[in-house]
């Protein structure tokens, strides 16, 4: 069969090199065995009287005592009725975790440089590349799978921007909608926020070559289209949306009540919202960036074994003075 001839059939290649990629990156998942992830222990554990609940009555509680002295289930685990984009989402993620999110990587990233026309071999090659970036390998360990997740649409969301402004209209409008509602069902709004700016700045650019090239009503036409795709993205997430903005109103993220200081003082500023060393405590630093491309720049991970050998073993063994010292 000529390749060349049919459409359809590198992108049966790609699944099925990305499939058996996955799998054996992550080979222990065929024998039972789970990824111990922090995060996603205690999500089990918060979520448990919710798991439990669902179980025993068949129906979703939407609220919580175990989390806060009591609160609404929206943001822990909420199961909303017909909703569809989560349904075939699941779809997709076919394989066992956490070799799903490692697969949608690969996947939506040869979506994109399908786009971008790149040969489909090279394609293949890249979207492993990519999916095998070190930070969005790391984050499984801490168990950030919500931002894994989200971050494995960006590449297809960009795809379909990217044929709208290339004028494929209805191709960009299809892939726009459908994968900017898997983006927003994947409900990790930071990194949506971050594909935002990635889109702007592409805006900016198409939008300084149509002045150039005085195809304006084109490009505006494509930011109308592009518009109407994010409205159907975001209506057939709208439940979920609309439950967590009602309660972010009552959280800690929308108006303080509380005006004293804990030593007693009037608070003179930070009451409608969170202050900005709280929401950038775990943000990277500037120099941290360079562990997307190189490993362990700024060191490795906190439960790594350095071995015996090692220059920080030999310097931590001596400071704490434990000279029969088996491991750290």
């Amino acid at each position: 069969m000529d390749i060349k001839k049919n459409k359809f059939l590198p992108f049966v290649i790609a699944i099925v090199v990305f499939v058996i990629v996955s799998l054996a990156y992550f080979s222990p998942v065929l024998e039972g065995k789970e990824l111990f992830q922090s995060d996603i222990a205690q999500f089990r554990g918060v979520s448990k009287e919710i798991v439990d609940y669902r179980k025993e009555h068949n129906q979703e509680p939407y609220w919580t005592n175990k989390a806060f002295g009591g609160m609404p289930a929206y943001n822990v685990s909420a199961y909303y009725p017909h909703n569809y984009i989560k349904k075939v989402d699941l779809l997709l993620r076919f394989l066992p975790r956490p070799a799903d999110y490692l697969f949608l990587y690969f996947l939506s990233f040869f979506v994109l440089l399908t786009v971008l026309k790149v040969e489909w071999k090279l394609a293949i090659v890249g979207s492993l590349a990519f999916g095998f970036s070190t930070y969005l390998i790391i984050i499984f360990g801490a168990g950030h799978n919500a931002k894994a997740h989200a971050i494995a649409y960006m590449p297809m969301v960009l795809a379909g921007v990217l044929s709208v402004f290339k004028r494929n209209y209805l191709i960009g409008f299809v892939l726009t909608a459908i994968a900017m509602a898997f983006e927003i069902n994947a409900s990790h709004p930071q990194m949506t926020y971050y594909l935002l700016f990635m889109i702007l700045i592409l805006g900016v650019v198409y939008l300084i070559d149509a002045l150039k090239e005085k195809t304006i009503p084109e490009f505006f036409k494509g930011i109308a289209v592009l518009i109407v795709a994010v409205i159907l993205s975001i209506g057939v997430n709208a439940t979920s949306l609309l439950a967590t903005k009602d309660y972010a109103s009552v959280s800690t993220r929308s108006q303080n009540e509380l005006k004293l200081t804990p030593e007693g003082t009037t608070k003179k500023n930070n009451t409608t919202g969170l202050s900005r060393e709280y929401i950038t405590e775990y943000s990277y630093g500037i120099g941290e960036t360079f562990n997307l491309l190189i490993p362990r720049f700024y060191g490795g991970g906190n439960r790594e074994n350095l071995g015996k050998d090692s220059e920080i073993y030999t310097f931590l063994k001596g400071k704490i003075g434990r000279k029969d010292a088996k491991e750290f």
